[in-house]
């Protein structure tokens, strides 16, 4: 007959080395979490093997009541006192991550050990079981605290039914030489950027209440993912299989994956709450975790779960997320001669959020290296492309250039739509390229595209918005701007200059000062010239003078062609004029072309 005994101050606990109950021991349970943790059937990473090691620890010490998430945050996982379990989901996402790891574990290696330890849903307490020998699996107890182990009689006709599909799996598997239990399957596509497997998000509700949404939630990520086409996204069927027992992060290491994403999804009364936790698949390193919240109607179940997941891929996935940081962050220091066709990418956008003109050469050769090795690769192709557009708006680079950058930048467009019509970035590329051709109607076309084969593309967001504010129309592109910034704060802030252009035209000026101060730039002239028109329009005219001063720097001629340069990039007449008051209310003698402004 087994016995089951709880960690906690109850009669027959065990305290120290004192019998926790006939034959159960203190150092008897110390030698079966030994024997748990040399087991190669026990797959937790490292730092759950710490937490595991810390909560027996200290319910063998009679501590059961201070086993809370604040302090194994801090003992076992190195968070400081400012940590809140409130905000940072990671010891509820680990401790399910144990709680699978151990079960695993007496499903192979431990089924016949003597001692069970378990960590009961709802809780961080341990508790352990005695089952004497030749007493086999125990039989699941009625009440509370301890979780059935074992199924009830229908869900085992259904787990014979699983059983039969394995074997036939197993059987395929043989003849066709597939491993399905070798780790997730290598990648036959091209694969360039980061890989992720995303694992089943959890049910948190009682019973299995919300299986179906947490199903459902783990496939809305999974296809919110593969819109970001250098993410090489596992699909949902490899997802699931990798559900059972074990840690996806250990289990990864055997294919390319870089990431693993997990989690859990609740629905009490009136909202969605979902916690998500982002690892290194190779280390089991934590890197990112958040708690989503919204509130939740009956009518609009399926809307709340597809919002929330939008949210989670645009934090992940989208330039300047999570995993482009992390990316970023290790070829930092290193010369770009030795970066990878992706890497390449990245430095691209390194460069792209501020314009750097000091990264522009190397940025530019990194870029014609990849193309010219991988004729294939559609996001290096768009990439190159703005790198020349950004030639022929800012002259960056020009003056080492034997071809017209404009026509150079609409031929790697092209050949980025052609290589991956289904991706964002090529249309973003196309509809800046046909901008400055001054062929407003295909470029806007071309922006509308990028956003509706990528919604969770901010960058696709504020180009377009930033195109309608130049145009006047500037409800929607000023709407479209500042989601873009709500979806993705640490995006290029070029395109606040479409915030600084809707508030200057409605004389909000210190409002339109503040959005030019937002701009991080040193390269460019404009950010300087914007500053010079809202001090100038404030009557704060030495502040005025210092910004156009720093804007001559730059460009010494500018106030000989600034109504061409305006007409040229297609902003409207009306927007032109007051600009031109303002440029010269600062001080700059602003030349009008023979026939006067126009578009």
């Amino acid at each position: 007959m087994t016995q089951k005994i709880s960690s906690s101050t109850e009669p027959g606990a065990i305290a120290g080395a004192e019998a926790a109950g006939p034959g159960l021991q203190a150092e008897a349970v110390r030698a079966q979490l030994e024997r748990v943790l040399e087991s190669h059937a026990f797959d937790a990473p490292e730092r759950n093997r710490r937490f595991l090691r810390y909560v027996v620890a200290e319910a063998l010490a009679g501590r059961s009541d201070r086993i809370k998430a604040y302090s194994i945050a801090t003992a076992v996982f190195g968070r400081d006192k400012s940590f809140d379990s409130q905000t940072d989901p990671i010891i509820r996402i680990e401790a399910g991550r144990l709680r699978r790891s151990l079960h695993h574990y007496y499903l192979t290696d431990g089924r016949d050990d003597p001692i069970r330890i378990e960590i009961p849903k709802g809780s961080y307490v341990p508790t352990f079981e005695h089952r004497p020998k030749g007493d086999g699996p125990a039989a699941p107890e009625a009440t509370e605290p301890f979780r059935r182990l074992w199924p009830s009689p229908g869900l085992a006709w259904a787990l014979g039914g699983c059983a039969v599909a394995a074997a036939g799996w197993l059987a395929i598997a043989w003849v066709y030489a597939l491993p399905p239990f070798s780790g997730i399957p290598v990648p036959i596509v091209a694969q360039r950027g980061p890989a992720i497997l995303v694992r089943p998000f959890e049910d948190d509700g009682a019973a299995g209440a919300n299986a179906n949404l947490a199903g459902g939630f783990t496939r809305e990520v999974i296809a919110g993912l593969t819109r970001f086409k250098d993410v090489f996204v596992y699909g949902a069927e490899t997802s699931f299989a990798y559900a059972g027992g074990g840690d996806p992060a250990r289990a990864a290491v055997r294919p390319a994956a870089d990431f693993v994403l997990s989690g859990a999804v609740a629905a009490p009364p009136g909202r969605f709450r979902a916690v998500v936790a982002l690892s290194d698949a190779k280390t089991g390193r934590h890197l990112w975790s958040e708690r989503f919240d919204a509130a939740l109607s009956a009518a609009d179940i399926l809307g709340v779960r597809e919002r929330i997941a939008d949210r989670v891929v645009r934090t992940l996935a989208q330039p300047y997320g999570v995993m482009f940081s992390e990316q970023a962050r290790a070829i930092e220091g290193r010369p770009p001669k030795s970066f990878t066709s992706y890497e390449c990418v990245l430095h691209y956008y390194q460069y792209q959020r501020r314009l750097s003109v000091a990264a522009y050469d190397s940025v530019r050769a990194c870029l014609d290296r990849t193309v010219a090795s991988e004729p294939d690769y559609a996001e290096a192709f768009a990439s190159l492309a703005m790198v020349y557009v950004d030639a022929y708006r800012f002259g960056f680079g020009k003056d080492t250039l034997a071809f017209p950058p404009l026509e150079r930048a609409m031929e790697l467009a092209r050949r980025a739509v052609d290589l991956a019509p289904e991706s964002a970035s090529g249309h973003k590329a196309l509809h800046n390229a046909l901008w400055l051709r001054n062929e407003v109607g295909a470029s806007m076309a071309a922006a509308e595209r990028a956003l509706t084969l990528n919604p969770n593309d901010a960058e696709a967001m504020a180009n377009l918005g930033f195109r309608l504010v130049m145009l006047a129309e500037r409800t929607r592109g000023v709407a479209l701007v500042k989601e873009s910034y709500a979806r993705n704060p640490a995006q290029s802030s070029v395109y606040r200059t479409a915030l600084f252009l809707d508030a200057y035209m409605d004389r909000r000026y210190v409002e339109a000062l503040d959005e030019a101060k937002k701009i991080e730039t040193a390269s460019i002239v404009y950010p300087q010239l914007m500053l010079a028109i809202a001090y100038a329009q404030l009557g704060r005219r030495h502040e005025a003078a210092a910004a156009l001063a720093l804007a001559l720097r730059l460009d010494p001629t500018y106030g000989e062609r600034a109504v061409g340069d305006f007409t040229k990039r297609n902003i409207h007449p009306e927007i032109v004029r007051e600009l031109v008051v303002g440029l010269r209310k600062a001080g700059l003698d602003v030349k009008e072309p023979a026939s006067g402004p126009s578009r």
